[in-house]
């Protein structure tokens, strides 16, 4: 009961104007390339860009700092990021064993390079020692890059199902369309979908049944008519599948709608 009483609103469902950290926005490419990404504004993953959380495309890098508070529908610039330097950090030995290939090869390094390379060396031993702190490195500020830029676009059902990670065979638009017509899901719905797969027709059930969310202060005159909150009861058979969904519908703020069950 505890994921019905404390919830966040789903950017699905109530985006708000602006992009929100901890939320999912699309950013959007190009008309048939969308790409879905959770917006964070510290590097959790330690991934060792500079900038902090970084999303990177065929058409330039994004800090999640270019991204957070930005109105929905806003083209972003690409940003100036040192994509080599992506898992430096807290790997040493690593950079050192490549350093080691390549003087074997016989690769002559310039003084220039040499001093590049010993800065990174510091900047490394740095991150590391703030890592061993549990503390996270503060993000530098995102320089613009001359070429490249995205439109950040809210979520939907339908752009989820066009960038989702295919784990198993999707259920398009037109089809969960049709299917959500025929069950006749409305505001206050409560839907069981037999085998989750990838998501698509859980997030559409979603939003078709969405009815506001349960709260944690019922009224206590029995005469006060309660309204109907919708509700998906998914079942999947397949593990893997059901721990990615769960994370999935968690990161999305779908928790209070849908409930996803491991049984066949």
């Amino acid at each position: 009961m505890a994921d019905t009483l404390f919830f966040r609103p789903s950017p699905f469902l109530d985006p708000g104007p602006t992009a929100q950290p901890d939320g999912v926005a699309v950013l959007h490419l190009k008309r048939d390339l969308q790409i879905p990404t959770l917006l964070r504004e510290q590097d959790e993953r330690q991934e060792g860009y500079d900038e902090g959380k970084v999303t990177n495309t065929r058409f330039g890098s994004f800090p999640h700092s270019t991204l957070i508070g930005v109105p929905w529908g806003s083209q972003v610039r690409a940003s100036a990021v040192d994509t080599g330097s992506r898992g430096r950090r807290g790997k040493g030995k690593a950079s050192k064993g490549g350093k080691r290939k390549r003087d074997e090869e016989g690769l002559e390094e310039g003084a220039d390079v040499k001093k590049i390379k010993k800065d990174a060396e510091v900047d490394e031993d740095s991150a590391m020692t703030a890592n061993s702190q549990g503390t996270i490195p503060t993000a530098k500020a995102a320089v613009t890059a001359s070429t490249g830029f995205i439109h950040i676009l809210p979520p939907t059902p339908e752009s989820w199902t066009t960038s989702l990670p295919h784990r198993t065979q999707v259920v398009y638009t037109p089809d969960y369309s049709y299917i959500l017509h025929r069950l006749r899901a409305r505001p206050g719905s409560v839907i069981i979908e037999a085998g989750a797969g990838s998501g698509s027709f859980t997030h559409a059930a979603a939003r078709a049944v969405f009815n506001g969310y349960p709260s944690s202060t019922a009224p206590t005159d029995p005469s006060i008519h309660h309204q109907p909150h919708g509700k998906v009861w998914s079942f999947e058979f397949h593990e893997q599948r059901v721990s990615a969904l769960r994370t999935e519908i968690h990161d999305h703020g779908l928790t209070p709608l849908v409930h996803i069950t491991h049984r066949d």
